[in-house]
């Protein structure tokens, strides 16, 4: 029994660590900008791991320049959200966006309204047809595209959900974006996100109280970020943003932890109290906990938002490995309710009341479980439930005697 337990606990993390590769190259034709599109495209390696669990849709980040980014940000999203048992971060698809020779500035700055139609007609159908993704969208963007990412949260607020723009180059073209903001910011923009960044790109011997009269471009892209920062700071809109000043980076090195703290920025409630695995909290506490948790999760979201089928396996199996058998059956009772499709929820919970010695409802549950996907392991061990049950005294003995409290 501890042997099967061990290998259902494990198996979300034997299963991540098998990822090694960076991605997969793809590309898409797009009428709208007359050429073929390279893309980069990582998904989590649970997409494709349903001999247990049922198959997740996922956020998508879609990033700028997708090339520079790419490796990196796949590494903070398998360490944030992955790794460990950690979920600082959802699972997420990354699509990262490839320039192609002499478009980078027109895509982007001159002529942005093309790109947004390439996002929009092209880009998310092919993207949401081939993977299964969830209804939430971050755009990542870095100088120029940062100014891209800003540009169309104004300009197509429901194109994305979220946006990070990493020392945007609002400067650009004499700060003509600056000129248009203020009308465009009147809008209503509840439920969407802007997290901006802003390097070290001063001469160290300007002070920021005379940054507006640096005429370098440096002193003119500090000028014109925190010039938007202060329109912002005046809007009345819903917008839930923030603005971080990196003194320690450059240009060139603010990228990393810009998308780290915009991320954290983006998702800041979504790590779980890990504690609770083991605590001494009671089951309806835990319910309680697990239930307002996602609920918070999904409103600020907007969708549904259910906790990992694996977390709450593993949970459960944590508590029926340590004899906390009422905490291990709350954690298999919330997956059934989350994921009544899945056989492997009545799998857990047959392995539950097998272990509590409540073997007809152990037989049921096996049964419901095999009703869903027949599978030979899960067939051979109700048939030895059968058999003990068959073999059992007629006065079943109580499973709980050693539950601890």
């Amino acid at each position: 029994m501890k042997r099967l337990i061990l290998l259902l606990l494990f198996i979300p993390f034997i299963t991540h660590a098998q990822l090694i590769s960076f991605g997969q190259q793809d590309s898409l034709y797009s009428n709208t900008l007359k050429e073929n599109r390279p893309l980069w495209i990582y998904t989590p390696t649970s997409i494709d791991d349903t001999a247990f669990f049922q198959r997740a849709a996922y956020p998508v980040i879609y990033v700028l320049d997708g090339n520079s980014p790419f490796a990196t940000l796949q590494t903070m999203i398998q360490a944030l959200a992955v790794n460990e048992g950690n979920m600082a971060l959802p699972q997420m698809i990354i699509v990262g966006i490839l320039n192609t020779p002499g478009n980078r500035t027109k895509n982007m700055a001159e002529k942005p309204e093309e790109l947004s139609t390439f996002f929009e007609k092209e880009l998310f159908p092919y993207i949401e047809g081939k993977y299964p993704t969830a209804p939430y969208r971050i755009l990542i963007g870095h100088s120029l595209g940062g100014l891209y990412a800003t540009n169309t949260l104004l300009h197509h607020r429901d194109l994305f959900n979220a946006y990070i723009a990493s020392d945007p180059s609002f400067w650009y073209n004499n700060a003509a974006f600056l000129k248009e903001a203020p009308p465009l910011l009147k809008q209503d923009f509840s439920n969407r996100q802007l997290f901006i960044a802003m390097a070290h790109t001063i001469n160290p011997a300007i002070d920021s109280s005379q940054v507006h009269s640096d005429t370098s471009l440096g002193g003119r892209h500090t000028s014109a970020i925190l010039d938007l920062t202060y329109l912002l700071k005046k809007a009345n809109n819903h917008l839930r943003w923030d603005y971080k000043y990196y003194p320690d980076d450059d240009h060139h090195t603010v990228p990393f932890i810009a998308v780290y703290d915009g991320l954290r920025f983006i998702f800041p409630h979504h790590r779980f109290p890990t504690y609770l695995y083991t605590d001494d909290s009671s089951p309806d506490s835990l319910k309680t906990l697990v239930v307002n948790h996602y609920k918070l999760l999904s409103k600020e979201m907007g969708y549904t938002v259910r906790p990992p089928e694996w977390f709450l396996n593993q949970m459960g199996y944590w508590n029926l490995m340590d004899k906390r058998y009422a905490k291990s059956a709350t954690c298999f009772q919330l997956n059934i309710d989350y994921y009544p499709e899945s056989y492997n929820v009545y799998d857990s919970m047959g392995d539950y009341y097998k272990e509590v010695n409540d073997l007809q409802n152990a037989i049921l549950s096996f049964r419901k479980a095999l009703s869903l996907r027949d599978k030979p392991e899960i067939r051979t061990k109700m048939e030895k439930t059968v058999m003990a049950a068959n073999n059992a005294p007629k006065s079943p003995v109580p499973g709980r005697s050693n539950e601890k409290h």
